[in-house]
């Protein structure tokens, strides 16, 4: 086991590192443009090489400190398009203050457009390290890092729940839209402006044996767009065929405020807050797990969506305006 410098030390907290990359094929779902859910796994990626540069990635982390690398936040703001074949370099530049329980990095990926660079992403990312119970004699962290370790990664408040849960998932992997057959979901929801489901965790959303990871939350978030647009009769599909409206993001933020565990049922929310400018449209994500017969929010978040179109396809992306159909499905009219 190597013991970190101060160098090393300082290098990590205070000081920027590089990464050149390429998007994952995974993200290139309509034509070759990266949705944000990639762009976010890209800059994590980014993030776990600036630990690992310093001898500290996930896996030393884990088998010899018994800790987990775990991105707890994300405020990304998208300000151009990310592309299949793009060299995009991501700088990681560590934001942390003295009195900061989290470490926090600002995370550029930066392209090359017009033959110069450009800021295509932007986000700040937080991190901490959790200790598990199950790495038995852990060799410590140096001193300057254990403000940054955890035995939980947020607790959140409870709330009383006047309905009550019933299990009819019937399998591990079936999913219901329909809140109105789930009471817990018809509670949340209330009048709101929002569809929900509930979805038990698998495996594959989760990390370190247990708990459900960031990647997991935006693919949750991803999904909900899709969901939401389906249910109030303009589908993705719908509107790519017959008016050639790419969905896009511009901003998307997500926090945990608990834990949520592998196989435990999972209420997602999403709620249409507000729409402006007929060109953009803002809508509040909301996870919540049920213990004890009470209510538990696991992560909050934000996302902000449009849409955008090219007039030929060698053409420059433009956003769309919202026709009357769009405005009225996205208010619930």
């Amino acid at each position: 086991m190597a013991t970190l410098t101060d160098v090393e030390i300082k290098k990590l907290l205070t000081e920027p590192s590089s990464v050149t990359m390429r998007p994952s094929y995974e993200g290139g779902n309509i034509n070759t443009a990266i949705g944000f859910k990639c762009d976010n796994y890209l800059l994590e990626a980014a993030v776990l090489d600036h630990f690992r540069a310093v001898g500290l990635g996930a896996t030393e982390l884990y088998l010899v400190h018994g800790v987990n690398f775990d991105v707890v936040g994300v405020d990304t703001r998208l300000h151009t398009v990310l592309t299949l074949d793009d060299d995009v370099t991501v700088e990681v530049t560590p934001k942390t203050k003295d009195t900061d329980r989290e470490m926090v990095f600002a995370v550029a990926a930066i392209v090359e457009r017009d033959g110069a660079p450009k800021k295509a992403v932007t986000s700040r990312f937080r991190v901490l390290l959790r200790r598990d119970p199950a790495i038995p004699d852990a060799a410590p962290l140096p001193a300057e890092l254990e403000r940054f370790v955890v035995d939980r990664l947020a607790t959140a408040e409870v709330s009383e729940l006047a309905s009550t849960p019933v299990d009819d998932l019937h399998g591990a992997f079936h999913r219901g839209e329909d809140a109105t057959s789930d009471p817990v979901l018809s509670e949340i929801i209330g009048d709101d402006n929002a569809i929900g489901w509930k979805w038990r965790i698998p495996y594959y959303y989760c990390h370190f044996t247990e708990r459900m990871q960031m990647s997991g939350y935006l693919r949750q978030m991803e999904e909900a767009k899709h969901l939401f647009v389906a249910s109030r009769g303009i589908s993705i599909k719908r509107l790519l065929d017959e008016r050639g409206w790419i969905p896009v993001v511009t901003q998307n933020k997500l926090r945990f405020t608990d834990e949520a565990v592998m196989e435990e049922d999972l209420y997602s929310v999403y709620t249409v807050e507000s729409v402006f400018k007929d060109m953009l449209y803002t809508s509040r994500m909301d996870f919540y797990v049920v213990r004890d017969g009470n209510l538990v929010k696991t992560a909050t978040g934000e996302i902000t969506h449009g849409y955008c179109h090219k007039e030929t396809p060698d053409s420059e992306w433009q956003m769309a305006v919202f026709d009357d159909e769009v405005l009225r499905a996205l208010r619930g009219e």
